[in-house]
């Protein structure tokens, strides 16, 4: 009985979500490349930044059917992210809240 109640809690627990350190860090990165893409003249860097930390991030930790269905969103950030009035908007910020509570 007690193996049941100790899965229930890694089931339920913060493995990957929001308040766990992952969760953190990377919501904590993408709020600072949103920040940078707020600067016009040095905007081409938060895209790459973006592309390279959190597309490796997404890489590394949503292996198969997780990685899949969070490829979608990371070409729709992708592209906001191109579009230069629209590249303001926090979406790398939106992706990883968006990924951190995928189930």
């Amino acid at each position: 009985m007690a193996e049941s109640t100790e899965e229930q809690k890694n089931d339920a627990g913060d493995n990957g979500g929001i308040t766990s350190p992952e969760g953190v860090l990377m919501l904590f990165l993408a709020g600072i490349i949103d920040t940078i893409s707020l600067i016009p003249i040095i905007n081409v860097v938060s895209d790459i930044l973006g592309i390279i930390v959190i597309g490796g991030w997404l890489v590394i930790t949503r292996p198969g059917e997780a990685l899949k269905k969070a490829t979608k969103r990371f070409l729709i950030a992708c592209g906001v992210e191109l579009i230069p009035v629209v590249s303001i908007a926090p979406t790398w910020v939106w992706f990883v809240y968006k990924t951190l509570n995928d189930k």
